[in-house]
Formats: structure tokens, C-alpha cells, sequence
């Protein structure tokens, strides 16, 4: 029995799997940990911005808009000065894994949480971009979610007596579902 053309066929399955992947860069570079992007109007210079804790102080995020897959939503409970918060924290995959982190009572989070409940399941298969918008007043934030392939906005608004555990819990369930029925 000539096992050559077999073990030819493995090898070629090995060489495509090898260059399917995305390289290893060799040298220096950051660990591959999320970092956590803040959305607020607290700096003048910026509308979202890293924290670099080693400095103490907020790095600028030049752009406005992020795009990425959408692989989890969870919201998480904080303590901040002095009080406890609910945080919304969106991970994103992108050229490094992101988590977009908003309080959850603020209309940059509730923009957020209500748009991705209102997309459809299968949306959460593609790319997604996320944006960040000033509106009139210094205080004023908002969320703008895109389709990268079309540059078509969607638009969601919210009704002022909005459940907001059941908005969030449906959000949460459809990028879960979406998960798994690519897996």
C-alpha cells in the first residue's frame, strides 16, 4: 500500500491550517489582555480615552469610531467613589481585544444596551462599528452603532419607561446565541 498521496494530503491540511492563522508577531509587544476604553466628556480633549493606572491619568483615543466583532456583554457592579455603580462592559475583537466600559444609567450605555437588543441576532456575526457622538451640552454622550459594510446607522431610540434588566438581559442573550450558532 503506497501511504505517500496520504500522508502528501496531511501534509497539505497542515500547511493550509498554518497559513490560515494569523502570525505570531516575534519580539516586543503588549500582552494580549483587554483594554478597557471609558466613554465620558470628563476630558476636553477627547471622547473616549484609555486609563493608565501606572500614570494615573486618561490616554486619548483620537478616533471616534471602533469597529470590531462583538463577543460578550456582561454588566458589572463597581465600586466608585465611594458608591456602587452598574457598569455596562461591551468586548470587542479588533486589531487586540477592547472593552468598552459605560455606566449603565448613562445615555451613551442606554444607547448602547438598547441598539444591541434591537439588532438581530445575525448581526452580531459581522464586524460592528461603535461610535462615540457629543451632542449639545458638555454632559452629553451618545452611542452610535453602524454597519461598516453599508455606513448605514441604526437607530434605536428608547422610550423613557424603557425596562433596562430586560433590554440588557435580551442584548446579552442575542450575542450569546450568536455565538453558538457559529461555533
Amino acid at each position: 500500500m503506497n501511504e505517500e498521496p496520504l500522508l502528501k494530503a496531511i501534509l497539505d491540511e497542515l500547511k493550509a491550517a498554518r497559513a490560515a492563522q494569523t502570525p505570531v508577531p516575534l519580539g516586543f509587544g503588549s500582552p494580549p489582555k483587554a483594554r478597557f476604553i471609558y466613554a465620558n466628556r470628563q476630558y476636553p480633549n477627547c471622547l473616549w480615552y484609555f486609563w493608565n493606572n501606572a500614570k494615573n491619568e486618561h490616554e486619548p483615543i483620537e478616533h471616534t469610531a471602533l469597529t470590531g466583532w462583538i463577543e460578550k456583554l456582561e454588566i458589572e457592579t463597581k465600586e466608585f467613589r465611594g458608591k456602587t455603580e452598574s457598569k455596562v462592559n461591551l468586548t470587542l475583537r479588533a486589531d487586540k481585544l477592547y472593552v468598552i466600559q459605560s455606566g449603565s444609567d448613562t445615555l451613551f450605555g442606554r444607547g448602547l444596551l438598547h441598539t444591541l437588543a434591537k439588532l438581530p441576532q445575525e448581526a452580531f456575526r459581522h464586524p460592528i462599528m461603535i461610535a462615540v457622538e457629543a451632542g449639545e451640552t458638555d454632559q452629553v454622550l451618545f452611542c452610535r452603532l453602524y454597519n461598516p459594510a453599508t455606513g448605514k446607522s441604526v437607530f434605536a431610540p428608547y422610550p423613557d419607561d424603557a425596562d433596562w434588566n430586560a433590554i440588557t438581559q435580551k442584548a446579552i442573550t442575542k450575542i450569546q446565541r450568536a455565538h453558538e450558532a457559529s461555533a
